[in-house]
């Protein structure tokens, strides 16, 4: 058997091309390295079609990635094309994916070359603005089996042969990875600013918590000492009073119960402003369904909250006063009611809103009921009462037809400022 040895010329262009396929599959390695480690998804789509236009020695080349329905084929780069008309690619960033010649690379899942567009058989016209198209290569982007989307490249002088589509499509699986990897990325970065907001936000809320907890300590002991004793002041000065007493010593003692009276006033507003635990963030409805919450939670009542309308933007103007004569009410319920359910009706409408507590306890003497509004010694009540009053609102405390009491509490809202339309 006699076998055939090459000619050294043959031989000699052999060891050529494998050396420049060789040099060529490097630079598509090293090409393919740099695109991976991007992290950035325009720098991987716009440093793939730079490297596209190089390989294949092109004049213009495109990116374009499938919607999520697969419906449409949305442009994501573009290198090298020039419309006549500006507003062209903002008109063309979509289109739908039909049987053309860019389509059928998605619709059939594989290359596509032609090398005479103008009058390739599968070509349905070009939109007005276009460049010319003499020459047109398109390889798929898979991930898997799935069509993702498609690399185009255009216009190569003297066409687009099957070494030019196996290039484009080995380096089209590596941008793939590339996309896919970028994709992942962002995502990753977009869960981790998440996770540090509510981290963020979770770290506010434990330092309000902790906060609104020193101020409820503070709160209850002025309100169950400091108080008590300002109150146990007060019986002792009228006790004294009583008695038959040198007019200059009794006139003194009448300005000392005055005194005592505007201190147990004047600690009273401290206890309600660290009391008041309304976030000026959330609306009035949420703030007073998370305070009842707290109150079931931390006394065994029964809470119900009823709302009727939808609050208008003026109630932030009174909000703040609302949830404190609420929440002192509750806390009264909770220390003095002996109750075991509680109601809560908010009544929204468009110039003022209505709150009605409501308690099954043992209700309130008639003689407090009817004293507490000029009594300096029935502090919840009387400054509630003068809350309202600084609104413009009124405010109404008696005891229910069978058992408890019911406070009525009504507050117009405050015009707003008017916005300047110029």
């Amino acid at each position: 058997m006699t076998v055939s040895l090459p000619s050294n010329a043959a031989y000699a262009g052999d060891l050529v091309l494998t050396g420049a396929l060789r040099e060529q599959l490097q630079l598509l390695h090293a090409l393919s390295v740099e695109i991976a480690a991007l992290r950035n998804l325009q720098e991987v789509y716009d440093r793939t079609l730079t490297y596209c236009l190089q390989l294949t020695s092109s004049e213009m080349g495109a990116i374009d990635l499938l919607s999520a329905d697969g419906a449409e084929l949305e442009l994501v780069a573009i290198k090298g094309f020039h419309p006549t008309d500006d507003s062209f690619l903002a008109r063309h960033r979509t289109t739908p994916v039909r049987p053309s010649l860019f389509g059928l690379v998605i619709i059939e899942g594989r290359s596509r070359i032609s090398n005479d567009v103008e009058n390739d058989p599968d070509r349905v016209g070009t939109p007005e603005g276009h460049p010319i198209l003499r020459t047109f290569l398109g390889v798929p982007l898979r991930v898997g089996s799935k069509v993702i989307g498609m690399i185009a490249v255009a216009n190569r002088a003297g066409g687009y042969d099957s070494h030019d589509e196996q290039l484009l499509a080995t380096f089209a699986n590596q941008v793939t990875v590339a996309i896919q990897n970028a994709r992942l990325y962002e995502r990753q970065q977009e869960m981790i600013a998440r996770l540090e907001q509510f981290n963020q936000r979770l770290h506010e809320a434990e330092r309000e918590n902790l906060l609104g907890r020193e101020r409820d300590r503070i709160a209850g002991g002025l309100h169950d000492y400091i108080q008590q004793d300002i109150f146990s002041i007060g019986l002792r000065l009228n006790a004294l009073l009583e008695l038959p007493l040198n007019p200059v010593l009794a006139n003194e003692l009448r300005d000392v119960r005055e005194l005592a009276s505007r201190t147990a006033q004047d600690v009273r507003k401290v206890v309600f402003a660290l009391e008041h635990g309304c976030d000026d963030r959330s609306d009035l409805t949420t703030s007073v369904r998370t305070l009842l919450h707290a109150v079931g939670e931390s006394s065994g009542l029964e809470t119900e909250l009823v709302v009727a309308g939808s609050p208008a933007p003026a109630v932030a103007g009174v909000q703040g006063v609302l949830y404190s004569v609420i929440k002192e009410t509750l806390t009264n319920v909770v220390k003095h009611a002996n109750a075991v359910r509680v109601l809560v009706s908010l009544r929204y409408s468009d110039d003022r809103v209505d709150v009605i507590v409501q308690d099954d306890g043992i209700g309130i003497g008639d003689l407090v009921l009817r004293t507490f509004t000029d009594d300096s010694f029935h502090f919840g009540l009387r400054h509630m009462y003068r809350q309202m009053l600084d609104v413009g609102g009124a405010f109404e405390a008696a005891n229910g037809e069978e058992t408890g009491v019911t406070v009525k509490v009504s507050v117009p809202l405050p015009d707003l400022p008017a916005v300047d339309s110029a």
